[in-house]
């Protein structure tokens, strides 16, 4: 790629708050939402918004299209109701093209060589739910053979009918993905699927290698080294692979992480940038500028990430036993867009081939149970309370009344006695919650929930579990 047009891109990032969608800001939202966002841009000739067809619940499916270009892309989000990151980008995209300013000739450009085909939120039903499947409880990107879902025949219908030279299949990937060997994340993934078992190099395989080589090039100055590949076993069911199958350069794109992202602003910036990068290199014939061993350079990812890594805490035994401890956090969802959080011990023992968004080193200090105290009712609980009771190394409230949520909007647990024992105990796949100490006993650090605090600095937004 001429160095020129990569700084062109790099100007187009740099005014990305020109282009960004604020109305939707967090990953968690529902159809209506989305829909009414799309609707917004019904004022602009430029975008052309269909009805494509509905989902088995019957929520509406839109379908996008710019430019009339002879080449042909096809663009799918949210086939996974609960990866929503590249569906708020091609929100910002669409703030983009529709702009007018110093880019209107890359604009014209795209829209004179190509033809682009938006599905976002392919998988309406999910998304209100914010799962994964459909609901019909099928995973979507494994129904490309049988065609049971009305969405998954949606979507095959399309890349009969569009016939696209280019599709790019859009997901999210879980935070524990890092990049192989390091304890750097994988903030964004690809894959060239394969079209056989064989995992043969094809010229339309070829094509999106390259694509995928020159994302990689525009990333590498945004998170260096902060990019992986998928493994490319066939998969025969899945839809990146069927419709590599059908001759169409398909490329996937994994929304990573990166620390103190959740909402995924910044992967959403990235996804922005790379497609607008694929969209310059597909409109301007270049690229050859990139080769397939480009992309076969690109280390693979791997999956030793933990929220927290403990290294080499005392366990307090006879033995004088020294563990790491790995620790994950799940979302859950309450109603759109809050969420809360359930910290569980993924690993014990040696995990000294693993890595954590936050390490900390145990050496010296042991592992005990978190404290425990009677409460007469839950109105007593409040923050300064809290606080007082976590410094004091209380991670447990005691309490026969016990709420009907799963969740505490505190930084405390509200334990049934009888639960009280199993929940002091620290155990593989148990929950995450006990202290740090040093010899002196004092408490360096707060485990609550999976959640790493010191007593001087208690974090009033964690939220702790109704353990029962």
């Amino acid at each position: 790629m001429a160095k020129s047009n990569r700084i062109q891109i790099t100007d187009i990032i740099e005014k990305f708050e020109s282009y960004h969608f604020k109305q939707i800001k967090t990953n968690r939202f529902g159809h209506e939402e989305f829909i009414e966002a799309i609707n917004s841009f019904q004022e602009f000739e430029l975008l052309k918004i269909t009805k494509l067809g509905s989902s088995e619940e019957g929520r509406e499916i839109k379908s996008i299209t710019y430019g009339k270009g002879k080449i042909k892309i096809l663009l799918w989000s949210q086939m996974h109701g609960n990866e929503s990151t590249a569906s708020r980008a091609i929100l910002d995209l669409f703030n983009f093209l529709t702009a007018s300013d110093e880019f209107n000739a890359f604009r014209k450009s795209i829209a004179d060589n190509v033809t682009l085909q938006f599905i976002p939120m392919l998988n309406p039903d999910g998304a209100e739910r914010f799962q994964r499947r459909t609901s019909a409880e099928i995973d979507m990107n494994r129904d490309a053979i049988q065609l049971q879902t009305p969405e998954g025949r949606l979507l095959n219908n399309v890349v009969n009918t569009f016939k696209p030279n280019f599709g790019f299949n859009l997901h999210d990937q879980r935070r524990f993905y890092n990049v192989s060997n390091t304890a750097v994340p994988s903030s964004i993934s690809f894959l060239a699927p394969a079209y056989n078992q064989a995992r043969d190099v094809n010229d339309s395989r070829a094509k999106a290698m390259q694509l995928i080589a020159g994302m990689n090039e525009l990333l590498q100055h945004i998170i260096p080294n902060g990019v992986g590949l998928y493994d490319d076993t066939y998969s025969h069911r899945s839809f990146g692979d069927t419709i590599q199958s059908k001759g169409v350069s398909t490329v996937l794109i994994e929304s990573g992480w990166i620390k103190d992202d959740m909402e995924k602003e910044q992967i959403r910036k990235m996804n922005f940038a790379i497609i607008l990068k694929a969209f310059e290199m597909i409109a301007t014939n270049s690229l050859n500028d990139f080769s397939v061993e480009q992309y076969n350079q690109i280390p693979a990812i791997d999956t030793k990430l933990f929220d927290v890594l403990i290294k080499d805490a005392g366990t307090g035994s006879s033995s004088q036993l020294r563990i790491d401890v790995g620790i994950s956090r799940t979302e859950h969802l309450l109603n759109q867009p809050d969420y809360f959080s359930v910290g569980q011990v993924d690993d014990l023992g040696d995990l000294s081939s693993f890595y954590g968004f936050e390490t900390i080193n145990a050496k010296g200090l042991t592992i005990a149970k978190g404290k425990s105290i009677q409460i007469k009712n839950l109105e007593e609980i409040s923050m300064v309370s809290v606080k007082r009771r976590l410094r004091q190394g209380i991670l447990f409230l005691l309490s026969e009344e016990v709420p009907f949520e799963n969740h505490v909007p505190y930084p405390i647990n509200i334990v049934h006695p009888r639960k009280l024992n199993v929940a002091q105990q620290l155990t593989f796949e148990g929950k995450a919650n006990f202290l740090l100490v040093d010899k002196n006993n004092s408490i360096k650090y707060i485990i609550l929930n999976g959640f790493v605090m010191k007593p001087d600095s208690i974090d009033a937004t964690v939220n702790g579990l109704v353990l029962v």
